[in-house]
């Protein structure tokens, strides 16, 4: 592990650790492909799948943060994979475009995560959410993700770590760990019946059948 500084700078504004994020929309949904199928994207970080009985865990995220959250506002799609580094398991993100320039420069220098800059639409809450992405006018996906009506009664606490390999900043060529910790209100968790998503063209999507994200999630 890595240490970070409690306190950066990133384009003249300072950003205190740990980063903390009042309210967010999430959607998201998970895969189980095969551990060879994980332990081919993370060959070159360095790192292997943290699955078990031969099948790993993927999955796509998708976030919507607000305008007063200390990075900005904007939208995030992440593909990540639960990984086994040195200290144990954590999820590590292979893709994260976001929509904000911002948050892309903070995100790859101070956490080591591959954020890069995208244009979306999306609709997120309830048991239908949608998110469409694309590069440069290329799309890349476009998602209708749905889940159960019925939302739990009491809020879900969630803890976490995190793997990420810097390419940028004073971190770069490191293998960073983190750790994150949510708690979801009004969470809805189901089967993944009908839900769609049509991949483009694009290295992104070309991860997704890898993963066995054109198919259902479970």
């Amino acid at each position: 592990t890595h240490p970070a500084p409690d306190l950066w700078e990133v384009q003249g504004k300072e950003i205190p650790l740990p980063v903390r994020v009042r309210s967010a929309r999430f959607a998201g949904a998970a895969w189980r492909p095969s551990r060879e199928a994980v332990d081919a994207q993370l060959e070159p970080y360095g790192l292997t799948s943290a699955g078990r009985f031969g099948r790993g865990l993927a999955m796509l995220v998708c976030v919507v943060y607000p305008d007063d959250f200390v990075l900005g506002g904007y939208d995030e799609v992440g593909i990540g994979v639960f990984a086994s580094g040195p200290g144990g398991p954590g999820l590590f993100v292979l893709e994260l475009p976001v929509t904000g320039a911002f948050t892309r420069e903070a995100g790859q220098e101070i956490w080591g995560l591959p954020k890069w800059l995208m244009t979306s639409t999306e609709d997120i809450g309830g048991s239908r959410s949608t998110m469409t992405i694309s590069e440069d006018g290329t799309q890349i996906m476009d998602a209708t993700l749905r889940t159960s009506r019925l939302a739990l009664p009491l809020p879900a606490p969630s803890k976490g770590r995190t793997w990420a390999r810097a390419t940028a900043g004073p971190h770069a060529g490191k293998l960073l760990r983190g750790r994150t910790t949510m708690r979801f209100n009004g969470l809805r968790v189901g089967p993944g019946r009908g839900t769609t998503i049509t991949w483009g063209e694009h290295r992104m999507a070309d991860r997704a059948p890898a993963l066995g994200m054109d198919e259902r999630p479970f």
